[in-house]
């Protein structure tokens, strides 16, 4: 067995504040990288976080010393939804803080165009990292289970549309399968 260097980077974007359960995709993210960061702590790995919408808003470096995993739950439990998304941008930038070659969790309902995705997915594997990405979406997004006439915004632009579910459902639908 060897120790891991372990960087998780969640997307705080506003698209992650959207739930239409009980939880938002922001609070399943957080609760996703805690449970990692507690996990991999206990496995003497080396763990840090980014936290990031357009750009980077919270940097801690990996590590494995006492109390580190306690600074990242702190850090977790105060996270708040920044602004838009641009994943090739805060990527990329801590890409260049990463000494060694690791693992990167990237946990992000990767609302972007799918250009910057690739951008800084690539970015982190030229540097030898292995990348795992939690794709996270909210079941109403996959289903589109809206009935009534509805007014839609965006959470991001705050642009707005009205339009009939049964109208738009179908395209709907498979803009979403296309971009999963």
């Amino acid at each position: 067995e060897t120790n891991v260097r372990c960087h998780i980077m969640l997307d705080c974007s506003a698209s992650m504040g959207y739930g239409s359960g009980a939880i938002t995709k922001l609070e399943y993210g957080r609760t996703l990288a805690s449970a990692l960061a507690y996990f991999m702590t206990h496995q003497r790995d080396a763990v840090g976080l980014v936290t990031f919408d357009h750009k980077v808003k919270d940097y801690l470096p990996s590590r494995y010393r006492q109390g580190h995993l306690m600074r990242i739950l702190r850090t977790l439990a105060g996270v708040t939804l920044g602004e838009q998304t641009n994943l090739s941008r805060p990527i990329s930038d801590t890409a260049f803080s990463f000494q060694r070659k690791g693992l990167i969790i990237l946990i992000s309902d990767l609302m972007d165009e799918p250009e910057n995705i690739v951008k800084g997915l690539q970015h982190l594997r030229f540097k030898g990292n292995d990348i795992i990405v939690f794709h996270t979406m909210d079941a109403a997004e996959l289903t589109f289970p809206f009935d009534r006439y509805t007014e839609f915004e965006d959470m991001e632009s705050h642009e707005r549309l009205k339009a009939s579910p049964h109208v738009v459902r179908q395209a709907y639908l498979e803009e979403v399968e296309n971009f999963c």
